[in-house]
């Protein structure tokens, strides 16, 4: 089939025309010249022609119609409803008890060790008096005025019970009422009891440090007898300006001192003079 030449239309511009081989120019038509024409160009029944109309249609519909699949997918993703996973039952805890006991206290080996050891000291000290009171009984001994033994000897009892097992438990309280015993024994046979008024230091931090050192001996413990002998020097330099003040200077008891009242002030002079220089020379050797 050869092909029809035809004209261009005058108002129609034509493109650029390359001659071929013969030197003919060529026309190209393009679709809307041939509107309404037959089909030349038509496939035969022996050899298909491919055509590039339908690609151009497949390629312009495409993305119409992935605009139309996107925009249609949220709109039937939002008519779907939406599925909630379905959830495992839950055991439901059962309401706690009105009343809780709390748990028992865990009490330190040291603390239950310590408990005992008192209640051996006191039971110690209820016999020694028990028997002290037979004692005074059956044998007629007058305790009217030896009744600071009822102090002395339970104190005794307790150092003598601390040191040989249980300690400081036993030791401290010994301490304190031996020395208090020993105080009520002095004032009841010089009926001086204005000394009171110095006479307490010896008891506390005296009798403190008394079984403090008691128990360093017993432990072989040098921090132990340290701090016993410092609260006894504390006790004793308190004793010997209370003394001073209320037994030498205020005079507040009529009992004769002797040398013990004159001596008294030059000595704690003394003592306070060396406890002085003694602290300045531990000062500089630390510097």
């Amino acid at each position: 089939m050869s092909k029809r030449k035809r004209s261009t239309p005058k108002d129609v511009p034509s493109q650029a025309t390359p001659e071929g081989a013969e030197g003919d120019p060529t026309v190209h038509v393009t679709a809307d010249m041939l509107s309404g024409s037959p089909d030349i160009f038509a496939p035969t029944k022996d050899k298909p022609v491919e055509s590039s109309e339908p690609e151009a249609m497949s390629s312009e519909t495409a993305p119409a119609e992935a605009a139309t699949g996107t925009d249609e997918a949220p709109a039937a993703a939002e008519e779907a409803p939406a599925m909630t996973p379905v959830e495992a039952p839950t055991a439901i805890a059962p309401p706690p008890p009105a009343y809780q006991p709390r748990p028992p206290a865990l009490v330190p080996p040291a603390t239950v060790r310590g408990r005992a050891g008192s209640s051996v000291a006191v039971g110690v000290v209820l016999v020694v008096l028990g028997l002290f009171a037979l004692i005074v009984q059956f044998t007629g001994f007058d305790a009217g005025g030896s009744w600071p033994l009822f102090v002395i000897i339970p104190g005794l009892t307790l150092l003598l019970v601390g040191f040989i097992s249980l300690g400081t438990g036993a030791l401290i309280p010994g301490a304190i009422l031996t020395v208090v015993g020993l105080i009520l024994a002095y004032m009841n046979s010089t009926q001086d009891w204005p000394a009171w008024a110095f006479a307490w230091p010896l008891v506390a931090p005296g009798g403190v440090g008394l079984g403090i050192f008691l128990q360093g001996l017993r432990n072989r413990d040098p921090q132990l007898l340290r701090q016993g002998r410092v609260l006894m020097f504390v006790a004793a330099l308190i004793f010997m300006i209370g003394f001073v003040i209320f037994g030498t200077i205020f005079r507040i008891s009529d009992t004769d001192y002797g040398w013990f009242g004159k001596a008294a002030l030059p000595a704690l002079l003394i003592v306070i003079g060396i406890v002085l220089l003694a602290r300045s020379v531990q000062r500089s050797r630390q510097a």
